[in-house]
């Protein structure tokens, strides 16, 4: 992640993205948001929403309300422990099911990840120290699914024969520390994006760029990312 000054979400919430969270929350709600009945906890996400300018922000005490005012996913951490979570699209993983969890461990399932895992604790430090202020990083993989949730149950068994059948998915990560009067806290913000892998495969220099990542890829993260197969594919291309 780098140092980011710029807006931490997108200023109008898009409308499909708004519905798209209604009809996840509506199949899966129990699975994608989850949360620690405290009420500093609901003071923390209270107070995140005064800091993002939401509407009404006062009255906004559950993760859910937030995340349906907003394109981004999101989730709070406290002193390390991830103490509520809405994630209506999320990425091979069950949401709710990482309450309670602090970082490294939710980092664990992360292939090659052992620098991450032992990074974990100074990471939850740094996004929850207002001097460090916010951080961003972006994530992406392809998939063949245009779906923005590729939550466990919904995970396409389309067999891509080609590009075309193809779709490249981009996760935003913004970090925002939260003044807690206990402790450390801070808000994880993901946007994400999926389009036609098509768009960047035309443009030569973005596919020599995509094929380089892939093969610099460990077997390890091939599995992780599910990515085997689209290797083959896009290699022969």
């Amino acid at each position: 992640m780098t140092r980011y000054e710029g807006p931490l979400i997108d200023a109008i919430p898009d409308p499909y993205y708004l519905e798209t969270k209604r009809h996840e929350l509506t199949l899966l709600g129990p699975e994608l948001f989850a949360q620690h009945d405290a009420l500093l906890t609901q003071e923390l996400i209270c107070k995140a929403a005064l800091a993002l300018n939401i509407p009404n922000a006062s009255d906004i005490k559950s993760m859910k309300d937030l995340a349906l005012q907003l394109n981004e996913d999101v989730a709070l951490l406290e002193n390390d422990i991830l103490t509520a979570i809405c994630f209506c699209f999320p990425s091979s993983w069950v949401p709710a099911k990482r309450l309670g969890m602090a970082l490294a461990q939710i980092h664990r399932p992360v292939a090659d990840g052992e620098r991450l895992i032992q990074a974990s604790p100074k990471i939850a430090h740094v996004m929850s120290d207002p001097q460090q202020g916010s951080f961003r990083r972006y994530v992406w993989t392809i998939s063949n699914s245009p779906e923005l949730s590729q939550h466990p149950s919904r995970k396409s068994n389309v067999i891509p024969s080609g590009v075309e059948d193809l779709y490249f998915r981009l996760e935003t990560q913004t970090t925002m520390p939260i003044t807690s009067p206990v402790g450390r806290a801070s808000l994880f913000l993901v946007k994400v994006e999926v389009c036609p892998l098509m768009v960047f495969w035309q443009n030569p220099e973005q596919r020599t760029q995509i094929c380089a990542s892939i093969q610099s890829m460990s077997e390890a993260v091939l599995d992780y990312k599910n990515l085997h197969t689209v290797k083959t594919l896009l290699l022969k291309q």
